[in-house]
């Protein structure tokens, strides 16, 4: 590389994106388009996956090294954890990256977030972790590591402002990304196209959401499974969608839809990779693991039950320390249980069945579940986030950083992590 060339690279506004689950993948996905279409020439690097590969980000690490829950899975992936950590602090010494916005994920992101700022990296959080329910003691050190918070509702935006944390309101992305515009009588048409009740309203389709990560996985969609087992002798004809997570291997699904013979029929059974909001809006009701997806399924208007089994000993840890009446979003958003949540111990397939049965008999039921969704869509405002956030992240780039806490942090990174 010739001086001039060095000298333009030196001027090129680099960037870090850290997002550890999936929906930290789509949402960074959003942000880097919004700001390559800025400006064409940033050089983005990134802890993601397909969707911020795609967007244009150089990958240090992928998502499925690092995407897990609970105690004891923390502890079988500690070694890709620790590998991940150290590989995106050698990047940021490497390239000289000043600016890094941080995408939820907290339990590593704000141990990364104290590294970067001793090398004076100016840390931009998104999406905040979850202080108003567990935790709270984290808003100290968001307070120390971090620059600006970003976050998606407004009651964080004042909790952040009491606790003197710089702090902007920039909306929810799940808004930004478009909704199907097809019925959901023209959508199960395309799904069971070869069914002879395709688009009869007097059949019921019912979607499996069994989350994002292996572990949900492996403790969720078998129980989901059985449930529908149990529903058919009241439900013969039921259809079943479900929306494979990207990044999740086929083998997980395949191996429990094999004990149950109407998942091989194609008139009764569908499995898609990706199509998240086209699979669900195709339903009456879906069966889902609590997280993101309870509230984006709220936004395209599907009623929902919410399950969700994690290891013992974690829940019982977070039964000592959570602090919230319901683990939905849609629910505390809501300010009230309006979708029914079956947790750990009440996540058997007998009583996923009961309440589905339920739900799918009473009419009534289902469209005044259709009615608090509106409620809660209501309080979520309108789309704009990912616009928003790369205006104030440009406003960032744009401004030189402090080299004294890279002088300071750049002696090694030996015992980081």
């Amino acid at each position: 590389m010739n001086p001039e060339e060095d000298r333009r690279a030196g001027e090129r506004k680099k960037l870090l994106i850290v997002a550890g689950e999936t929906s930290g993948d789509q949402h960074g996905a959003h942000l880097v388009s919004a700001l390559i279409e800025m400006d064409p020439a940033i050089d983005v690097w990134s802890v993601g996956g397909e969707m911020l590969r795609k967007a244009g980000a150089r990958e240090i690490v992928g998502i499925e090294k690092l995407s897990v829950i609970g105690l004891l899975e923390v502890f079988k992936k500690a070694g890709n954890v620790v590998s991940a950590f150290r590989k995106v602090l050698r990047t940021v010494d490497r390239e000289k990256i000043r600016t890094a916005v941080l995408i939820d994920f907290p339990d590593f992101n704000l141990r990364l977030a104290h590294a970067l700022k001793k090398r004076g990296v100016r840390v931009l959080y998104y999406i905040s972790p979850q202080v108003w329910a567990w935790r709270k003691g984290r808003i100290d050190q968001i307070r120390q590591d971090v620059d600006h918070m970003f976050v998606i509702f407004p009651f964080e935006k004042t909790l952040y402002e009491e606790a003197g944390v710089p702090v902007t309101f920039v909306g929810h992305p799940l808004l930004d990304e478009p909704f199907p515009d097809e019925s959901p009588e023209i959508l199960r048409k395309r799904f069971f196209s070869q069914s002879d009740h395709a688009g009869n309203k007097r059949d019921f389709v019912l979607g499996l959401l069994p989350g994002s990560r292996e572990s949900e996985v492996t403790r969720l969609y078998s129980r989901m499974l059985e449930a529908v087992d149990l529903l058919r002798p009241h439900f013969p004809d039921l259809r079943v969608l479900v929306p494979q997570a990207p990044g999740l291997e086929d083998r997980l699904f395949l191996e429990r839809e094999t004990c149950f013979a109407w998942a091989k029929d194609s008139s009764l059974f569908r499995r898609d990779k990706g199509k998240f909001r086209e699979t669900v809006k195709a339903c009456d009701l879906v069966v889902l693991a609590s997280g993101t997806a309870t509230l984006e399924t709220a936004l395209l208007g599907v009623p929902m039950v919410i399950v969700y089994v994690m290891n013992p000993f974690t829940y019982f840890l977070a039964r000592k320390l959570v602090k919230v009446p319901a683990i939905g979003m849609v629910n505390l958003i809501a300010e009230n249980t309006v979708m029914p949540e079956l947790i750990q111990d009440a996540a058997t397939p007998q009583s996923i069945m009961r309440e589905v049965q339920g739900i799918l008999s009473s009419p009534i039921r289902l469209e005044k579940m259709k009615e608090e969704l509106a409620q809660v869509k209501r309080k979520v405002g309108g789309p704009g986030a990912s616009e928003e956030l790369a205006k104030r992240v440009m406003e960032y780039l744009k401004s030189p950083a402090s080299l004294s806490g890279y002088l300071q942090g750049n002696s090694g990174i030996r015992g980081e992590g």
